[in-house]
């Protein structure tokens, strides 16, 4: 993958991660992701195909948000231990930034790809309104 198209996905990423957790502090992610896709059904109109579809987006997302939690833990477990070591093992270090950046490039294929498919199951008109919601979250008026 290009550099060019990083950023923009990196960019998506945070959208539909703040999606995910826009004004639902309170909630367990299932709930977040529960609540914005409730939200998407309604505000675009999606018909029945298309909210199995969203449904099933939402599951993987939080699936992978598990894997990734999980990832979390063993990374920070294990950057600790390094720092509280005498010395830093250069080889362990290489070994879990590796891992950390498999992981971030897996991450990265994954939106990419459910990127597309939530282009190509909505209608024109669905993906200027999901392109106005975002415009408004990122403005600041968080109303989901």
């Amino acid at each position: 993958m290009k550099r060019k198209y990083l950023l923009p996905i990196i960019g998506l990423f945070a959208i539909l991660l703040a999606l995910v957790t826009a004004s639902c502090y309170h909630r367990t992610s299932e709930q977040k992701a529960e609540h914005v896709v409730k939200h998407l059904i309604s505000t675009l109109n999606l018909n029945p195909e298309q909210t199995a579809k969203l449904e099933q987006m939402k599951e993987e997302f939080l699936t992978r948000r598990t894997e990734m939690k999980k990832m979390q833990k063993e990374s920070l477990s294990d950057i600790e231990e390094m720092m509280l070591s005498p010395q830093v093992n250069q080889t362990r270090l290489n070994t879990r930034m590796e891992k950390i950046q498999t992981h971030t490039n897996d991450m990265i294929r994954f939106i990419s790809a459910k990127f597309v498919e939530l282009h190509d199951m909505l209608t024109p008109e669905q993906r200027s309104k999901l392109v106005a919601e975002m415009e408004e979250y990122s403005g600041g008026h968080h109303h989901l």
